[in-house]
């Protein structure tokens, strides 16, 4: 910036210089911007100021006063003098007013089910805002700050931080949203029902589901009709076991990892008193209903496994685990946005297990009774071919295992 300014200089002998000004002072606002000074006189004439602040142009009969944005809160001045015949003529006073920013609501305390709330921002400067909050979303609407904060699944309270600035003046707002009860905390993704293939083949390359790792027991290939449902975004956590049922049987303890070792029946306890809690009609998902999920619905891709064609980007299993399960959704989703169903657990289904039916099935629910439930998706502890979407697998309702979980339909 410019500090000193000197045009032209009059080569009058006399200080005496009838010279003229159509403003002598210029008040701005906190922001850049400019005004004009017109001036009068038939001598020439210059400018000097001294603020860096400040730029001053000159054009024959008149002065372009611009100043940059004062970002603090503090008011600044200058003085631009007017110089003719080597004496002062003229001098005209600038004044540019400090940033203010007024919160109205400096902390907002929100309810687990969220919330959509305005916030008055009182201020002389165009603000901007810096949001980093995933679960809060927030614009800027003339002079409110506007937000939509999502309904919080965690059974913990979250805090956050939005800062309404301009330059080096900022005003924060606090956010802090209530944990929910531990039966609101099941994150639910809404699936579209349709038709699919159900299960693979390995005997015609060319036939539908083809699968050279196919076993036995995932044929034949027949089609199959589920109803829209919702099913758990993720595998159902310790933490959420333990809030309702008081222990925690699983091998590897944590609370953002997977419930296992729990058996078909235990399952169906805790399903018994999140009902209750929660008024709702959860259950575990049949076995058409997590196959359809795991292939991504009318969204799927074709993928081999639950989100992508290479294992190790959607499942923890027995090459990537390092012997151990691992928190819920640390792997990609698949395209219904639904996290670990190639992987990481076993998850229980509501089926007895039965041999398919090359018939095509409107909602299939399985046997009416049987010996064995089936449960589905690769784990921590299975090779690659047992996480495929069509897999199979077996165990007695009384059997627990520390690679078998559940997830929720609703």
């Amino acid at each position: 910036m410019v500090a000193l300014v000197l045009m032209a200089g009059c080569t009058k002998d006399d200080d005496d210089v009838n010279l003229s000004v159509s403003q002598s002072e210029l008040t701005f606002s906190p922001e850049e911007s400019e005004q004009v000074v017109e001036v009068a006189s038939e001598a020439d004439w210059n400018c000097e100021y001294a603020a860096e602040w400040l730029l001053v142009r000159q054009q024959q009969n008149r002065i372009r006063v611009m100043v940059e944005a004062n970002p603090s809160s503090e008011q600044r001045v200058d003085v631009i003098k007017i110089t003719a015949n080597g004496a002062v003529q003229r001098e005209i006073k600038v004044t540019q007013n400090g940033a203010e920013i007024a919160v109205e609501s400096s902390s907002v305390e929100v309810s687990s089910r969220g919330e959509t709330l305005s916030i008055p921002i009182q201020s002389n400067v165009q603000w901007t805002f810096d949001n980093s909050n995933e679960w809060c979303t927030a614009q800027k609407v003339d002079d409110q700050l506007e937000l939509a904060i999502g309904r919080n699944y965690s059974m913990e309270e979250r805090t956050g931080m939005i800062t309404i600035s301009f330059g080096a003046i900022s005003q924060h707002i606090t956010l802090a949203q209530a944990g929910c009860q531990w039966f609101e905390s099941f994150e639910m993704v809404d699936v579209e029902g349709g038709s699919f293939f159900m299960g693979a083949q390995k005997n015609s390359s060319n036939g539908q589901n083809y699968d050279a790792s196919a076993y036995q027991i995932e044929s034949p290939v027949h089609e199959a009709m589920v109803g829209t449902f919702s099913i758990g975004k993720f595998e159902v956590t310790q933490a959420q076991w333990m809030a309702a049922m008081e222990s925690n049987p699983s091998a590897h303890q944590g609370a953002n990892l997977p419930v296992e070792n729990v058996t078909w029946d235990e399952v169906q306890e805790f399903i018994a008193l999140l009902n209750a809690k929660s008024g709702l009609n959860y259950r575990l998902p049949t076995e058409a209903e997590w196959e359809y999920a795991a292939k991504g619905g009318n969204k799927s891709d074709g993928s081999k496994y639950s989100g992508n064609s290479v294992l190790g980007a959607c499942g923890w299993y027995y090459s990537n685990s390092d012997a151990t399960t691992h928190e819920v959704g640390g792997k990609e989703a698949n395209e219904l946005g639904i996290f670990d169903m190639s992987g990481n657990v076993r998850e229980w289904c509501n089926d007895w297990f039965g041999y398919y039916d090359a018939e095509s099935a409107d909602n299939p629910q399985g046997p009416s009774d049987g010996n064995m439930r089936v449960n589905r998706g690769g784990s921590w502890t299975t090779p690659a071919v047992n996480c495929r979407n069509t897999y199979r697998h077996t165990d007695a309702p009384t059997d627990k295992a520390q690679d078998l979980g559940f997830r929720l339909v609703l």
